[in-house]
């Protein structure tokens, strides 16, 4: 190999690593941003997480939702006949008694469907709902359900809860 051509490979070897270093610096950066668009968390008293849970869950006065978590077992209430209508947004709101931390997380519904692998989606990783399909909420489970209460969770005391909505 002559000098001329080894200097032009040399070339497209460093052009090659600074554009994939680049990508890769946009990727990391375009993820970062997203998070922080989308996740809000603060630290705030007890009171203060009740009242933004008591305005949230205002809203769904008298709605069943799509889980319910009952003593003995998690119960999913599937509507198979109702029509499907496209999630514009899930929204969670899940406060930490402990640590006292209270984070507001908004996905988009396009992401949704990324994320649903062959249509299932894992809510919070719960670990309530078995492994098997009909265990599982799925995308479809959720876009029939319509905008609204997807679960609402209130442990003892008020030291964990979660409250999860489509729109």
């Amino acid at each position: 190999m002559d000098n001329k051509t080894r200097k032009t490979w040399i070339s497209i070897v460093i052009a090659s690593v600074i554009i994939i270093g680049l990508l890769a610096i946009g990727i990391v950066g375009g993820t970062a941003f997203f998070i922080y668009s989308h996740v809000n968390a603060k630290f705030i008293p007890q009171e203060s997480a009740e009242q933004e849970f008591a305005t949230a869950r205002a809203r769904f006065v008298n709605q069943q939702p799509l889980i319910e978590l009952t003593a003995d077992e998690p119960v999913l209430h599937r509507n198979t006949s109702g029509p499907r209508r496209e999630i514009q947004s899930l929204h969670a709101l899940v406060y930490d008694g402990r640590a006292r931390k209270l984070t507001h997380l908004d996905v988009p519904g396009w992401l949704l469907k990324v994320m649903s692998a062959g249509g299932r989606i894992r809510i919070a990783n719960l670990d309530v709902l078995d492994d098997d399909t009909s265990g599982r909420v799925t995308l479809e489970d959720l876009e029939r359900h319509g905008p609204g209460l997807v679960l609402d969770i209130k442990r003892a005391r008020g030291s964990q809860q979660v409250l999860l909505w489509t729109e």
